[in-house]
């Protein structure tokens, strides 16, 4: 058996099928931008999808590549088992060889045979094949096309080998390849009944590798059919084929995880294995994530991100690291992996700088989740599974430091109750995920459609012929062209709108979709139906178009000027082009100053009036990436890119419609910038005759004002500062007289004060919405020592405040008098010992009786 590294082992498994007539191509995005199905790149067939869908033509018979994946969320989500036990990750590689209606069975699984036994040299004996109970095929072609033991082929059921893309869709028998590692890996032992076997429980048989023959369509009835093509996809884990070839115990003592793993042991205070795998495994998949795109956030994507950012901070916890370290790992993970994906050491600063903006701002909620962890236990309870979920959800505890932390204070975690949570949890995860063939809009089989021409950078109308149509609903219809000039909705920028007007009927077109290379128009029908085959007059709404451009042009600008002012970390998270103006959204940490905008705005404008040639071109990928074009994360590129030029101003990779010329853009206007989500700010601009109506409408609105407040324009600024400062010295006044009105309502409140369990309380009501947590402490003072409680309706509902002194505490608590007084009217109340607030039901009886129950309560608990 080889030892080789897993740099050596990914090139060995490239290179074999290089030989073997493959296409080598890049692994895909870790963040899909144009399959909103996905919440990541979860296997190495997801780029090839469209293909198996018969929505698109492969550019070669048969590729192979190592795909980056992460499985974090949705349908596949391993995070809450990463870190305890050797092969569970959130980030992995898949080795994956494809055939796209090329070789099939035979061919597949000779060359895996092959490769494993001959490249890699495993041994023979310690190898098992597993085919569906359908395929007697595969099995026979295991027998007569390798020496494998043939005791060692076993037919499995749908479970272990029948793959599906979705409920429908392509699907097909799979034959997967495992490995026995001996009876001593087998975790079982002592399990009375056990017996170790292949697709078992146990821990003895690894799988490595799985062809997947897709042969059939599942139908919506269940029921298959052949496909009039057939694929192999086959998927070999990186990570657990480098454990086998290098002998040891599980992935994470693999040349993948040990330099993480040493680093972080280096500058930890506690050694505990299994943070150091959660830590090594997460920083890989932040490393990757954010490279591709990605960006922590408070949903979607984002949310899994910021989860497996703060899981592994808290396992630093656990580990003594109180201050930011993840973002010291990147150049481990770099230079292990830089060589092969060299967009993460292209990235490198940029992805330490969000990580450490994330780790600080998430020390201090941790630091929040102390204070709620001290306000739990200060009733002295056992923590309950909802509570212990909220630590571990909302503050990122750990559950497992939750029950440290209990136990130094002689508590308990229900167990039983935080995994039903947990459970819940994950069911809602697992309901947001729905696989989705991405032509569901569309009734008829599109398969055979063939691909459009968009011959719309050049013309504005065209003659073309129908070869897609389909009535959706009265006069609603769908029609797709051989060729069109119609943009379609992409990479941020709305579709072109128009007409498409046959010899006797004609469509209003008011949007148009790309389903795989196919250009669908969708609008109103008028006349009679049109058909396949049907000669039409295509024709674009002009003007629109011309728009849509000056703001595609101008949003390429403002990127270049953004990074020249801002930094090279200014990276595009999103962009909207359309005739209304655009909108641009960027990485980017901190407000930009009003004096700094103004300077890009004002740089714009300069590129502007220097009428710059725009010019588009055709070019290798790799080659304009190396002379540095900028790529938009929406777009989704081939081998063949086009590159838009501004001048020296700004290259992009781009298949937008643009100006010929910068002066184009007229007038540049900022209306707004601002931040959409943690680390990501917002511009949004109007371009020519649209910021021309900006400034009038915004001129216009100056005059009405000056009018309405009787100063001349000059002065305005000066007129309005003298109304804010005459308005706050009115709410100054009237907020002084309510503080005397409350001051005296509270003393009534002393007057009728009660020794209740030899503590003296003073209870009352206080108007509507009054501010109970300004009154409590006030009526606290001047009782002195003992207890007060105060009531005030708010929305329909009872505000209730509850003040303990000091000397008194150790008797009786706020947080708890409070949850006590607030079931009452069938709320709910927490807080510190001394204070604690909380809400009820408010009674239609009223005040007096209010205040009785509250005194019968306080009887009875005091």
């Amino acid at each position: 058996m080889k030892k080789l590294t897993s740099s050596q082992l990914r090139k060995s498994f490239i290179d074999f099928f290089i030989s073997k007539g493959h296409k080598f191509v890049p692994s895909s995005s870790v963040v899909p931008q144009d399959d909103p199905t996905l919440l990541f790149a979860n296997a190495g067939m997801n780029q090839f999808k469209n293909i198996f869908l018969g929505l698109e033509q492969p550019e070669y018979p048969r590729v192979a590549n190592s795909q980056k994946c992460i499985r974090a969320g949705g349908k596949h989500n391993d995070l809450e088992d990463v870190g305890k036990d050797g092969y569970h990750h959130t980030f992995f590689e898949m080795l994956g060889n494809w055939s796209f209606a090329d070789y099939y069975k035979k061919e597949a699984i000779q060359w895996a045979w092959e490769f494993l036994t001959e490249v890699l040299e495993l041994p023979k004996d310690k190898l098992y094949a597993t085919v569906h109970t359908s395929d007697q095929e595969a099995f026979d072609l295991w027998a007569s096309c390798t020496d494998i033991n043939p005791k060692h082929i076993e037919f499995h059921g749908d479970k272990d080998n029948f793959w599906e893309m979705g409920a429908t869709g392509p699907c097909g028998p799979c034959s997967e390849i495992h490995i026995d590692l001996g009876e001593d890996e087998c975790n079982l032992q002592t399990t009375a009944g056990h017996t170790c076997r292949v697709n078992g429980d146990c821990h003895r048989f690894v799988e490595l590798w799985n062809l997947v023959f897709i042969q059939y369509q599942r139908i919506e009835d269940g029921s298959l059919v052949d496909l009039q093509n057939k694929y192999v996809d086959t998927g070999a884990g990186l990570e657990r084929i480098a454990r086998v070839i290098q002998g040891v115990p599980s992935n994470y003592d693999t040349d993948i995880f040990t330099p993480i793993i040493a680093k972080v042991r280096g500058i930890s205070a506690v050694e505990d294995e299994v943070a150091f795998r959660v830590i090594a495994d997460h920083i890989r998949a932040l490393t990757f994530a954010l490279a591709d795109g990605g960006i922590p956030s408070n949903e979607g994507r984002g949310y899994v991100l910021r989860r497996i950012l703060r899981r592994a901070c808290r396992f630093g916890r656990v580990i003594g690291l109180t201050e930011p370290f993840l973002f010291g790992l990147v150049d481990v993970v770099v230079d292990a992996m830089g060589e092969h994906y060299t967009e993460i050491g292209e990235k490198c600063d940029y992805i330490k700088m969000i990580i450490t903006a994330e780790e600080e701002r998430f020390n201090k909620t941790l630091d929040k989740g102390l204070i709620k962890f001290e306000e739990i236990v200060a009733s002295g309870k056992d923590i309950c599974g909802a509570d212990a979920f909220l630590l571990y959800d909302t503050f990122g505890f750990p559950l497992d430091l939750t029950a440290l932390m209990a136990e130094e204070k002689g508590l308990r975690v229900d167990l039983v109750g935080f995994e039903k949570c947990m459970d819940e949890q994950k069911q809602r995860a697992r309901d947001a995920a729905k696989f989705d063939q991405g032509s569901s809009e569309l009734q008829g089989d599109i398969s055979a459609v063939a691909p459009s021409e968009f011959v719309g950078y050049d013309e504005l109308a065209t003659t073309s012929t129908v070869v897609f149509a389909e009535e959706e609903e009265s006069s609603q219809w769908v029609v797709a062209l051989d060729k069109t000039p119609f943009y379609a909705t992409s990479g941020g920028q709305i579709c072109d709108i128009g007409e498409v007007v046959g010899a006797d009927w004609s469509l209003t077109v008011r949007d148009v979709f790309k389903v795989g290379k196919v250009i669908f128009h969708r609008g109103e029908l008028q006349g009679k139906s049109a058909n396949v085959g049907d000669v039409a007059e295509a024709t674009i709404d002009k003007g629109r178009r011309e728009i849509i451009s000056t703001h595609h042009t101008a949003t390429h600008i403002l990127q270049s000027i953004l990074k020249k002012n801002l930094g090279e970390f200014v990276r595009q998270k999103g962009s909207q082009v359309t005739e209304d103006g655009l909108r641009f959204d960027f990485v980017c940490m901190d407000k930009i100053p009003a004096e700094q905008l103004q300077k890009i705005e004002n740089e714009i404008n300069e590129v502007s009036r220097a009428c710059l040639p725009v010019n588009t071109r055709q070019m290798e990928l790799d080659e304009a990436k190396s002379e540095g074009a900028l790529a938009f994360f929406d777009e989704n590129y081939g081998e063949k890119v086009r590159v838009v030029n501004v001048g020296d101003v700004s290259m992009e990779l781009c298949g937008g419609t643009h100006l010929s010329n910068s002066g184009q853009i007229g007038l540049f206007k900022i209306v707004s910038e601002g931040s959409v989500a943690a680390g990501i700010r917002r511009i949004s601009a109007v371009c020519a005759q649209k910021a021309l109506d900006y400034c009038l409408g915004k001129e216009n609105l100056l005059n009405e004002l000056s009018g309405k407040l009787g100063s001349s324009l000059d002065k305005l600024p000066e007129k309005a500062e003298s109304l804010v400062q005459e308005r706050k010295s009115l709410l100054r006044e009237v907020e002084s007289l309510n503080d005397r009105l409350v001051s005296s309502r509270l003393t009534d409140f002393l007057s009728d004060k009660q020794v209740i369990g030899n503590i003296s309380v003073a209870a009352g009501y206080l108007s509507e919405n009054s501010d109970l947590k300004k009154s409590v402490p006030i009526l606290l003072d001047k009782l002195g020592e003992g207890l007060v409680v105060l009531v005030s309706p708010k929305d329909e509902k009872l505000s209730i405040g509850v003040g303990v002194s000091k000397g008194v505490v150790p008797r009786v608590k706020a947080g708890d008098v409070i949850r006590e007084i607030a079931s009452v009217f069938g709320g709910k109340g927490g807080g510190r010992p001394e204070l604690a607030f909380g809400a009820g039901n408010l009674l239609k009886s009223g005040e007096p009786e209010i205040l009785n129950l509250i005194k019968k309560r306080l009887t009875e608990i005091l």
